[in-house]
């Protein structure tokens, strides 16, 4: 993976600066770019190897190195539309003889239009990252005679470390606690980064004021950081975290499942359905309704008709569009309600970010979701 992103920053940055050559005249900028170029294509490896001894100061380096890599690629994206359209210019001066090229296309002019346009999607990035919304889901589900209506509050992929500032979690955790939610989930990879010394992290997260607890699963990024620090740091904030087991609160059956990376980083599509130990119950004991809070929206064929919601993360629905094209190959679930046989699965755009603190076309969200028995509307 790293030889990959080498390679991407390399071909992109070079493309960049031909670009940026072709519609500006030599100047200083020429080696400010090769500087900062160079620079931000040897931290991320600097910090691999050790240099920065300092965890959060590593973590900071990480998240500077891979914002500069979304914001080369937005930069890529613009120029390569603006050398279609100019593409397309060019055929039609070809055919019609018209000198629509030369006169709205030409480098000196698309390029200083298509960098302001990059510098507007790139600011409104970190404002939509910033900008975490409200989502309302109302559902109905097959619950216990006498049930009676629910809300939950699901929160997933908050990614605390690294530039995931304590203001933007007061922020989630403000809607959170407006919802007046009944049950508060957390959908794995709260944990991204060194969680020593998170006190006020954690007093918020308690915060969340869910009648009936508040549960949490481990994500992939959690094992990542550390499975024992990820347990202490979630236990310390009130958080309840189900392994591979289950819990019935509230007239509900909650199934919460361990992130497959537990197996290590080179887990396969395999290893998936071994996270399932087999000894998770899914039962729904007196036909209460089941809620699987998994990471990952993978359904696993061994959970398929064992539960009526499933609640997800994971894929941050792309977080930076085009990116969400990609997400749709790896998962048949992306972002939003969808229908599994008889079950539903839900997936959250998530409410932090991995990497750069951007976002584009995919909105962070808190989700609040609420359950109806189904005879009771």
């Amino acid at each position: 993976m790293a030889q990959g992103i080498l390679a991407f920053f390399v071909v992109s940055n070079i493309y960049i600066y031909l670009k940026l050559r072709a519609g500006f005249a030599p100047g200083a900028w020429n080696l400010f770019y090769l500087f900062a170029a160079a620079v931000f294509m040897f931290l991320p490896f600097a910090s691999r190897m050790g240099i920065f001894r300092s965890t959060r100061v590593g973590e900071v380096v990480f998240v500077l190195s891979f914002t500069w890599l979304a914001i080369v690629g937005l930069a890529c994206l613009g120029f390569f539309i603006m050398d279609m359209v100019a593409l397309v210019a060019r055929g039609m001066d070809a055919l019609l003889g018209t000198p629509f090229e030369a006169r709205l296309f030409a480098p000196r002019k698309a390029v200083p239009f298509t960098l302001v346009v990059i510098l507007a999607v790139t600011l409104y990035s970190f404002y939509e990252a910033w900008n975490v919304r409200r989502v309302d889901v109302a559902l109905e589900l097959a619950m216990s005679e006498g049930a009676k209506p629910l809300r939950i509050a699901f929160v997933t992929d908050v990614h605390l470390g690294g530039l995931y500032t304590l203001r933007r979690l007061e922020r989630v955790m403000t809607i959170v606690r407006d919802a007046k939610p009944d049950i508060f989930m957390i959908g794995g990879d709260l944990v991204d980064g060194d969680m020593n010394g998170r006190d006020r992290e954690a007093e918020l997260l308690r915060s969340g004021g869910a009648k009936y607890g508040a549960f949490a699963v481990m994500g992939n990024h959690d094992f990542y950081s550390g499975a024992k620090q990820a347990v202490s740091f979630m236990e310390y904030a009130g958080l309840t975290v189900l392994r591979d087991e289950r819990i019935e609160v509230a007239g509900l059956v909650i199934v919460g499942l361990d992130d497959p990376a537990k197996m290590g980083r080179g887990f396969t599509a395999q290893t998936m359905s071994e996270t399932m130990s087999g000894e998770v119950d899914f039962s729904r004991g007196s036909g209460s309704a089941l809620i699987l809070l998994k990471h990952r929206p993978h359904v696993i064929p061994e959970t398929e008709g064992k539960f009526d919601l499933q609640l997800s993360g994971h894929t941050h629905g792309g977080q930076i569009w085009p990116f969400s094209y990609v997400a749709s190959v790896v998962n048949k679930s992306v972002q939003g309600l969808s229908k599994h046989g008889d079950s539903l699965v839900y997936v959250s755009n998530g409410t932090g970010f991995w990497g750069p603190p951007m976002r584009f076309l995919s909105p962070p969200e808190v989700t609040v979701i609420d359950i109806f028995p189904k005879s009771s509307r």
